[in-house]
């Protein structure tokens, strides 16, 4: 080591090595070295003396005299320059070598002065280390000392070199005997014969294999114990042998042990010296494989898979008739050539031959899909399953390969890898499964919907994974047994991910058909439906929700019907029965207006009540016919008195031209007129409001009617004209406080309109007046002539017999009255139970049933008379007498045997015509 760089020079490395080979640093102390360092203190009368070694980076000593101490940095070391030279080092004064007088042991304990140190040279010209003295105050040694401490280094380095043979001596004397134990010990013969052949030594193994005593083998040659057979072919391989002056020889023959079994032996022969050191290895075995080997080639001949047999050097040694017929090489083309030479091409994958090659040599069967070559060129796809047979020494004897031809099923994974890279592109899960529904690959999208990587789906029934726990197994296995049978499905289904979580997934199923019919493999398609399916389920909570809140507010205006109608039946009948009873020619007008303004009034009350319908699409319009002129002369007629109040005037300009009759809703035409000139007297004062009716067009089955209301009003302003027709609406926040109103009437105007298919069209301006128009189609009706006298009607009604169940005595008294006056004779039921006695004891023509009473209602008491055993009670006409709008109620009317209904409050025209209708059936 130079001692002004931090290089290692060749010479310091081979210096290094010299000094390893001792095996002599960190050893313990040795008390010849400590005589020898002892001596040098003696003689030179000073107090420190060190035999060292300079290893690679420090400074070990092996003795020390005067101080304690193993080692330190070569770096600190005055023996770095004694290693340089081959004579003694000597530094008189250290703190006068500016070298040296930084040193720690010079500048702090224990103060060295004096240094001298001879190098320990060995025969081979190596410095190992020095043997150096130290001292605390300066001196200078003569050239005598000087010889005498190179002389005492060199009796050091004879006790290393002593310690290094002994060493040897010692390592080779383990060795030898070591041999000796693993021959001892060898389930193989080891022997040393000389040149004639005799036994010069024999391991125990002999005795095993051959059943001879070590002493009567060594009494034996080797062919003594050859099979006499097989003494032929021996000599001559001997002769051969030393002919050629083989050094080795090889050779296999049977042996015949002293229990007279044969074994084949496998023998290998090395010469030296004229001698013969020879191992012989048991074979039998692999002789009785080789047997069987043969019986196996001969069934091989006649499979349909290629069968290849290479010997230990990869060469070809027998083939089947299939490989022939696979790839076109017959044996003669490939025995001894090495199989993978031939069957290579353009496209073959050389580097998967070599690292195949690189297996076999390593002892390791494998298993490889190559692209191979025929011998007419053509390309072929070959599986190869190749299996190494080692002999006993675990070296590679010969090589078994069945090669299968696939190239009809590489076609098809070809195919299969173009649709899995475009099903890998997709966000769509794809899962690819064998004929029996076994997951065989799988996209990274359905590894990202599942969370399950693809090597734990693989193998695997992907339903059973996704769906343990869930009662969608029936539907599972019902689809499983639909792709068995060829049969496409689409299913959804509730999953579970491998978090835990669960997913519904949409599964769109494909098998794929081979040419003989049989499912091949099949194709999943899965979509995650989880925020449809939770979308539905929102929809169908808000729909069951929507249905019990339509179904409450049905309810309630079922009830406020029949607590409003009730009255008002009572109202309206008693007008009817006013107007019957020769009223004075001067209460005419006024009864006929109460009449007309009940009537007004219970239809209005219908339209609110059917404001629910309107905004859940269940109303529907009444097609009658009936007279337009009529209508809106009632109409003007019915507003007279409010017009005044206000100072107005309100005209009708009606179009001669319009048919007298046409076909639609009477009802809702008269709330929409009521709703627009209602509004256009509220906010007009001291003027004119006009209803003009014009016949817009007509064809031979319509007529188009155009409505136009107009006013000379306080108007509306343009900004605001907008959404007036929304719901609790108006045009000024005043509006309400100064002209009274919700708001709703041209809500519900509008939505009727819209059942119409009719639109509102505005033309106002603030201060000025509004005109509201729209048009309507109605269809044509031919003229109703007169009716017939009555008088026949009449006759129908004598003597029946008629039942009356209501709770309410008004509506009883009222029926009484107009139903007596036809000739009818009434009986009256407060309730059911009372109703079910009068039915069982008296017989009725015709039954008028109330349907809301306390105790059991109509529909209840009409089920248990119709209950009862009996014609009677089967046919007997029960009509519904009700307050309600509720159309599920239409639909008990039916179900609890009624033959009809009218709705509170009747009119008794409608009443007349309906017994008409039942009463008459029963004449005929």
């Amino acid at each position: 080591m130079p001692i002004d760089t931090g290089v290692w020079s060749p010479s310091e490395k081979e210096r290094l090595c010299a000094l390893y080979a001792y095996h002599i640093l960190d050893t313990p102390v040795e008390k010849s070295f400590d005589n020898l360092a002892k001596l040098a203190t003696q003689i030179f009368n000073i107090p420190i003396a060190l035999i060292s070694l300079l290893d690679k980076e420090r400074q070990w000593v092996k003795s020390s005299i005067g101080v304690a101490i193993k080692e330190f940095p070569r770096k600190q070391s005055f023996c770095e320059y004694t290693i340089q030279g081959d004579t003694v080092f000597e530094i008189c004064d250290t703190l006068e070598d500016s070298r040296f007088t930084d040193y720690p042991v010079v500048v702090s304990e224990p103060y060295i002065r004096y240094y001298a140190g001879a190098p320990l040279i060995d025969d081979q010209g190596f410095v190992l280390g020095t043997l150096c003295l130290f001292d605390l105050v300066p001196r200078q040694f003569t050239d005598s000392q000087k010889e005498i401490l190179k002389g005492i280094a060199q009796e050091v380095v004879v006790h290393l070199v002593l310690k290094k043979k002994d060493q040897q001596l010692r390592s080779s004397v383990t060795r030898s005997q070591e041999l000796l134990d693993i021959t001892g010990i060898s389930p193989e013969i080891h022997c040393i014969l000389d040149y004639r052949g005799k036994v010069l030594f024999i391991n125990e193994a002999v005795t095993r294999l051959l059943g001879y005593t070590v002493p009567q083998a060594m009494e034996l040659g080797l062919l003594d114990v050859c099979y006499p057979e097989d003494i032929p072919r021996v000599m001559k391989s001997i002769a051969d042998g030393l002919e050629n002056n083989y050094k080795e020889l090889q050779i296999d023959f049977r042996v015949l042990g002293r229990d007279h079994i044969i074994r084949w032996i496998s023998w290998s022969l090395v010469s030296k010296n004229r001698r013969w050191y020879t191992y012989g290895r048991d074979i039998t075995d692999n002789k009785k494989v080789e047997s069987e080997l043969m019986k196996l080639s001969f069934v091989a001949s006649k499979v349909n898979n290629a069968v290849v047999i290479n010997d230990a050097n990869n060469q070809v040694t027998w083939v089947n008739a299939a490989f022939e017929k696979i790839t076109g090489f017959s044996l003669e083309d490939v025995k001894g050539k090495r199989l993978g030479d031939l069957i290579i091409g353009p496209n073959t994958d050389l580097e998967l031959i070599d690292e195949v090659r690189r297996l076999t040599k390593q002892r390791q069967s494998f298993t490889i899909d190559m692209l191979a070559y025929r011998k007419d060129k053509k390309e072929i796809w070959l599986s190869v399953y190749n299996t190494v047979v080692l002999d006993d020494s675990g070296n590679v004897e010969i090589e078994v390969e069945i090669i299968i031809d696939i190239t009809d099923k590489k076609r098809a994974e070809e195919e299969l890898q173009v649709l899995s890279m475009v099903a890998s592109k997709t966000n769509t899960g794809v899962n690819i499964q064998d004929n029996e529904g076994i997951t065989t690959w799988v996209n990274q999208s359905l590894e990202k919907l599942t969370g399950y990587k693809k090597e734990e789906l693989y193998g695997h029934h992907l339903g059973n994974i996704l769906s343990p726990n869930f009662h969608d197994q029936e539907l599972i296995a019902t689809s499983r047994d639909k792709s068995k049978n060829n049969q496409s499905y689409t299913i959804e289904v509730l999953a579970e991910k491998k978090n835990g979580s669960t997913v519904w997934l949409s599964v769109s199923n494909t098998p794929i058909i081979n040419s003989k019919g049989k499912v091949e493999r099949q194709i999943d398609l899965i979509s995650d439906i989880t925020q449809r399916k939770q979308i539905e389920k929102e929809m169908i909570e808000a729909k069951e929700q929507a249905l019990k809140l339509s179904e409450a507010k049905e309810m309630f205006l079922s009830v406020m019907s029949h607590e409003i109608r009730t009255p008002l039946n009572a109202v309206i009948g008693m007008t009817h029965l006013l107007l019957d009873n020769d009223p004075k020619i001067s209460q005419i007008d006024d009864l006929n207006i109460l009449k007309f303004s009940g009537e007004n009034l219970l239809h209005i009350i219908n339209d609110i009540l059917d404001f629910t319908k309107m905004e859940t699409g269940k109303m529907e319009l009444e097609v009658f016919p009936f007279n337009l002129k009529t209508l809106a002369n009632d109409i003007i007629n019915s507003l007279q008195v409010n017009v005044k109040k206000k100072g107005n005037q309100l005209n009708l300009v009606f179009d001669p031209s319009i048919p007298s009759l046409i076909s639609g809703d009477k009802n809702r035409l008269y709330q929409i007129l009521m709703n627009f000139l209602g509004n256009a007297i509220k906010f007009t004062e001291n003027g004119q409001v006009q209803l003009i009716l014009t016949l817009a067009g007509q064809n031979e089955k319509q007529s188009i009617i155009r409505f136009e209301i107009t006013d000379n009003g306080i108007g509306i302003p343009k900004d605001k004209q907008s959404y007036i027709f929304e719901t609790f609406t108006q045009a000024k926040t005043d509006i309400s406080r100064k002209y009274g109103g919700t708001g709703l009437g041209l809500a519900i105007t509008k939505k009727l309109l819209q059942m119409f298919n009719s639109d509102i069209i505005v033309d106002s301006t603030e201060g000025e007046g509004t005109t509201f128009s729209f048009e309507i189609a109605f269809s044509k009706t031919a003229e109703i002539s007169a009716s017939t006298g009555n008088s026949t009607e009449m006759s129908v009604f004598i003597g029946k017999r008629i039942l009356v169940v209501d709770d309410n005595e008004i509506n009883i008294l009222i029926a009484k009255r107009i139903l007596s006056k036809w000739g009818l004779e009434i009986e009256a039921a407060v309730n059911g139970y009372e109703a079910i006695e009068k039915i069982m004891t008296e017989s009725f023509d015709l039954i008028f049933m109330d349907i809301k009473m306390p105790g059991i209602d109509g529909f209840e008491t009409t089920g248990i008379v119709r209950d009862i055993s009996g014609a009677y009670y089967k046919q007997v006409p029960i009509i519904a007498l009700t307050a309600s709008t509720l159309k599920n109620d239409h639909y008990k009317f039916n179900e609890c045997g009624m033959n009809g209904h009218v709705l509170k409050p009747f009119n008794p025209e409608e009443i007349k015509k309906l017994l008409f209708g039942f009463l008459s059936r029963e004449k005929e």
